[in-house]
């Protein structure tokens, strides 16, 4: 254009904020600035839209300042385009300061400086400013509804509903997605299905946003079945529907609206897809899930971030490393491998499946990592025994500036009570407390256990107290919301059972949990595997009895004192009947420590042949725990076949020198000194070295370590009579150690 004027300087920079290319809408409107063309409210509408769209803070602010040189500051369109932006930049103080300084208010301004408010998390002013519209439409009831259900209050949610209804207020489908959120959240399924009843109703069963939004709400209360109706009847509907207009569209040759109903359908498709896959990989159905993905493929559907986030929790869920390969060459493929949601799911699928080093290469790959990424990592490596980098990562993370959340802290706390670093535990403790979290009954309990873990029994006590001497209440805004009491003393009385079972005193741990009047499936459980560790098998059986009777029901974790406690007790016919039951009454899918324990069960039992069995016919690959279970129990019982075959196959997940030593030990315990020789060769020809045994424990703040062999100590002399002393004392009383493997190990 040879000459260009206000408007189609103006066309071209509101086009550009309206179809994603903000940054070209403001580049245009410096080159418009330079030629010396003056704005108008349009104008400044559209570069306004463009800055929200960037999060633009400093650019929003130069362009607010040309709106008051200009004198459009009384303009209501550009003023709400400002709130808006400033909102979206997270400065709601700003956005507050235009929206008071407006001599003309609409609509639009209440709405949007509510929902700036609801972006930010403080519902109870946005409640405020939504009383003061004298007559509030559809579109700020939706925003306060959407801004209730967004920040997690979805009581309030439902109840502004119904407040909706009573003045006679219409919804629409944007306040039956934001109401069946609520539903989702509270996992309150009798509210969904009326609301869904509602829906059919008042005629919106056909909407598509509506429809995935009940599939999601159907798939989070756990009723897969009502959920996979909806998704495939809208499935053939949209099918049906997209055939006829095509045909329609097609025959008068009108191939522009043919295309974008194609690109309208796939996008409903693609997050209806979504959300049932993300439904059956929340509920256990992780192979409901693959299967399902494998029908998106076929159709040709989008995959996004969302989809892979689903399916990659679903190859975590079920443990399949093959099939989580398989997304993640699919990931690559798409170009989501940088992506935070997806990245942090493969970090976890491969911690899962326990390979951690592909699990630090896809940590690694992200350059933008959010507080749940570290988490994932720092979990993963504590679960695989790596705490010194578990504990690097906390440093890294720390140092770049991220700041750790009460989940990062605890399992920070839970790395130093394995390496019992009291110190750095304590530097932790400080921490929390100057991030504000000094009241968070959950860090309270990891304090607990980190410090008896590292023998510091005063502090633990006095942590405890602190807590007891709370009445914790959860610090949650409400507006108009009840509150949890009772919680804090619960969690403190758990942490203070696992403490003194972990400590040798059960008789304690069994009198803090006789005193409880409030007991939550954390106290039973703690209670019921301490007294497994103490080899009171039946007494736990009994209590987790008392447990059931009670009206509590167990978890996956429950279970594993359960069958720990049959396998210290010898109770194996329980044990199977345990097993059996907790997919059959309690729909739990039993884990590599559930079927750890199974085996363990039938090893000290010395049923070994019938514990290769039951590995061999597990639904899922045995990890190094089985094996290692297998092996330990072969040596004891002497079964020099068996565990060969346990060992070879211990040995194919991870070298270990351990698994060699075991393996040598049962070969020249039974006398066959060749094969214990051959053994101990292999070990040289691939340089294996056995570690000697080493402990540490710290003492005011300095640590003592003690090697096997090792004599440098200072008190060496001291130690080793005490030691004497203890071994003499342990003869007196008719016990005696079992060296038959000690004579054998390896060098």
């Amino acid at each position: 254009m040879s000459q260009r004027s206000v408007v189609s300087w103006t066309a071209m920079i509101t086009a550009y904020a309206q179809h994603g290319q903000a940054e070209d809408a403001l580049r245009l409107f410096d080159e418009m600035q330079i030629e010396g063309i003056e704005p108008n409210h349009y104008t400044f509408s559209g570069v306004v839209k463009a800055c929200s769209s960037l999060a633009a803070l400093e650019f929003g602010r130069h362009v607010h300042d040309l709106v008051i040189r200009t004198g459009f500051q009384s303009d209501v369109v550009v003023m709400n385009a400002l709130v808006d932006m400033y909102a979206k930049c997270g400065c709601v103080g700003s956005a507050r300061q235009v929206f008071d300084k407006m001599l003309e208010k609409n609509a639009v301004s209440w709405n949007t400086m509510i929902a700036g408010y609801c972006q930010k998390g403080d519902v109870g002013e946005a409640l405020k400013l939504f009383w003061q519209i004298s007559k509030p439409d559809i579109i700020s009831w939706n925003v306060m509804i959407a801004g209730f259900a967004q920040n997690e209050l979805e009581d309030e949610a439902l109840r502004l509903f119904c407040q909706m209804r009573e003045v006679g207020m219409k919804p629409d489908k944007f306040t039956f997605a934001s109401v069946l959120r609520a539903c989702a959240g509270l996992v309150a399924l009798d509210h969904g299905k009326k609301i869904h009843a509602y829906i059919i109703l008042t005629g919106f069963e056909s909407d598509v946003s509506g429809i995935t939004a009940l599939v999601d709400m159907y798939a989070k209360c756990t009723s897969l079945d009502d959920a996979s109706k909806l998704f495939n009847k809208m499935s053939k509907e949209a099918v049906d529907a997209n055939s006829m207009m095509v045909g329609l569209c097609g025959q008068n040759w009108h191939t522009d609206g043919v295309m974008e109903l194609e690109i309208q359908t796939l996008k409903s498709k693609v997050v209806s897809w979504n959300a049932m896959i993300a439904g059956y990989s929340q509920n256990g159905h992780g192979e409901e899930a693959l299967k399902l993905f494998c029908q998106m493929q076929q159709e040709n559907l989008e995959l996004d971030h969302f989809t892979f986030g689903s399916v990659l929790r679903a190859c975590s869920s079920l443990l399949t490393l093959e099939s989580g390969k398989q997304v993640h060459a699919h990931i690559i493929k798409t170009g989501n491998e940088a992506d935070v949601i997806v990245g942090s799911a493969l970090v976890d699928m491969y911690a899962k499946c326990k390979v951690m080093v592909d699990a630090c290469k896809a940590f690694e790959m992200l350059s933008n990592r959010d507080t749940i990424t570290w988490t994932t990592i720092i979990v993963g490596c504590i679960q695989h025994g790596w705490n010194k980098a578990a504990l690097q990562h906390i440093k890294k993370m720390v140092q770049g500036g991220m700041k750790p959340d009460q989940f990062t802290i605890a399992s920070a706390l839970n790395v130093c009570a394995n390496l019992a670093a009291l110190e750095q535990g304590k530097q932790f403790h400080a921490h929390f407390i100057v991030s504000g979290f000094e009241s968070d009954d959950v860090l309270g309990s990891a304090l607990v256990d980190m410090y008896s873990k590292c023998g510091s029994i005063v502090d633990a006590h006095m942590v405890a107290d602190e807590m007891h001497s709370r009445n914790v209440v959860p610090q949650i805004a409400k507006v108009g919301g009840g509150t949890q009491h009772g919680l804090g003393d619960v969690v403190v009385r758990s942490a203070l059972i696992d403490m003194y079972s972990k400590c040798g005193n059960i008789e304690n741990a069994y009198k803090v949990f006789g005193k409880m009047h409030k007991r939550d499936v954390v106290s039973w459980t703690a209670m019921i595997a301490g007294l497994a560790q103490h080899g009171r098998g039946m007494e736990a059986i009994q209590l987790f009895q008392k447990m059931l009777s009670s009206g509590m029901k167990p978890n996956q974790i429950t279970f594993v004192g359960v069958l720990s406690a049959c396998s210290h007790g010898g109770l194996v016919d329980q044990g199977y009947y345990y097993f059996d039951c907790m997919g059959r009454e309690y729909g739990i899918i039993p884990r590599a420590e559930h079927y750890s324990c199974m085996v363990d069960l039938l090893g000290r039992a010395g049923y070994l042949e019938e514990a290769a069995n039951f590995i061999a016919k597990m639904p899922v690959e045995p990890d190094a725990s089985v094996w290692g279970t297998l092996l330990g129990a072969c040596m004891v019982h002497g079964n020099i076949v068996l565990g060969k075959h346990a060992a070879e196959c211990l040995l194919e997940l991870k070298q270990d020198a351990s698994t060699y030593v075991i393996l040598a030990n049962i070969y020249a315990a039974e006398g066959q000194w060749a094969d214990a020789a051959k053994v101990r060769n292999m070990m040289r020809e691939r340089g294996i070295k056995k570690q000697p045994g080493c402990s540490w424990i710290e003492i005011k703040n300095k640590i003592h370590t003690f090697v096997a062999g090792d004599m440098a100590h200072l008190q060496s002399d001291k130690i080793c009579a005490m030691l004497d002393s203890m071994v003499g004392r342990i003869k007196q009383a008719g016990c005696g150690p079992n060296t038959e493997f000690l004579l054998h190990d390896l060098e």
